[in-house]
């Protein structure tokens, strides 16, 4: 069992009924926590706790509440039984019920401060009642009474980050990569958020470090380019990857993502001088090239203003053009059919 952060908002469908007058009947007839428990109440609580387990791994969940309220009743200091009623209470979904398992949750916690799942379940609840103040109370203490809870220093940062409080996230990824150096999941995180703050130098600082970390792995490369491109820093994005290039000139997707830079910026005459080089290499996948292919097919397919069943308006250098780039594609790439579709598509043009 094991806390998720997309699934702080739990979409949990699993209707139950009956779960309020039974969760109602258990409040009339617990026992006060400082009563005694003989053992012929202990066997009988253990019987009862079998059967509710039985039926919860039937997904009984009607019928498990039901014989998990009865052990509460006979052994109100059990903190499972009260984490189990928890965990069948949120299966609803309707807020009421996750009011009522956050009270139980809380009744675990308080027999019991070592068991990490019962942390994981109460951030959880906590989570999905918009209350991430509590949810970020509920993991920092796990990580204080629970050894080995480091790994969910991401979680923590999830709910700092729900919670509106960037500069607290930024914290706890620190601390994440104090304990387990630089790693994907805080550096993108910290880099989008740096992104949101518009402060580009810090985000693309981030970037970075996982390329210093990683020098051999083009993708930190290109990730942070296309980071740029979407966060309105295109040219620094071309700037960026045309240094790059310099010294890996052999990476073909990193210049199919700087041609594709220029379309965007307007410089066709660049990107086409590009394009026209990495068609002939055959290193890079024709899944790619074909893509950029169709989106010049797209181009040739439209005008300004086009009357219904009339043709595209003449484009003899761009037609050429893609003449060109498929010849070069079928060169390079013949068996794959997908080439020859797309071939297709622009012989129906011409």
């Amino acid at each position: 069992m094991r806390f998720k952060t997309g699934y702080i908002v739990l979409l949990l469908i699993v209707a139950l009924p009956g779960v309020h007058a039974l969760h109602a009947q258990r409040d009339k007839k617990k026992k006060p926590a400082a009563e005694e428990v003989n053992p012929a109440q202990l066997r009988e609580a253990e019987f009862y706790f079998t059967e509710g387990e039985k039926y919860f791994i039937l997904e009984d969940y009607t019928k498990a509440l039901f014989y998990f309220q009865r052990v509460a009743e006979l052994n109100p200091k059990n903190p499972t039984v009260h984490y189990k009623i928890a965990e069948i209470l949120t299966k609803s979904g309707k807020e009421e019920d996750m009011r009522k398992a956050a009270d139980e949750i809380g009744l675990a916690l308080t027999l019991e401060k070592k068991n990490k799942y019962f942390y994981l379940l109460a951030a959880n609840i906590y989570g999905s009642l918009l209350q991430f103040t509590k949810a970020e109370e509920t993991i920092e203490a796990m990580m204080r009474e629970v050894e080995g809870t480091e790994e969910y220093l991401f979680e923590l940062a999830m709910f700092y980050t729900y919670d509106n409080k960037p500069d607290k996230a930024i914290e706890v990824y620190n601390r994440a990569e104090e304990i387990m150096g630089v790693n994907e999941t805080s550096s993108y995180q910290k880099q989008k958020i740096y992104f949101e703050q518009g402060k580009i130098d810090l985000a693309v600082a981030e970037g970075q470090k996982l390329i210093d970390a990683n020098p051999d792995d083009a993708r930190y490369v290109l990730a942070l380019a296309e980071a740029l491109s979407e966060n309105k820093q295109t040219a620094r994005a071309m700037a960026f990857l045309e240094e790059f290039i310099k010294a890996h000139p052999e990476e073909g997707t990193a210049r199919l993502l700087l041609a594709g830079f220029y379309r965007e910026t307007g410089n066709e005459a660049k990107a086409r001088d590009l394009l026209l080089t990495l068609f002939d290499d055959a290193s890079i996948e024709s899944t790619s090239k074909i893509l950029v292919l169709g989106t010049y097919v797209v181009q040739l397919n439209k005008t300004a203003e086009m009357a219904p069943g009339s043709r595209p308006a003449n484009d003899p250098g761009l037609e050429a053009f893609v003449v060109t780039l498929l010849s070069k594609l079928k060169a390079n790439h013949p068996e794959d059919p997908n080439v020859y579709i797309v071939g297709g598509d622009l012989i129906a043009l011409r």
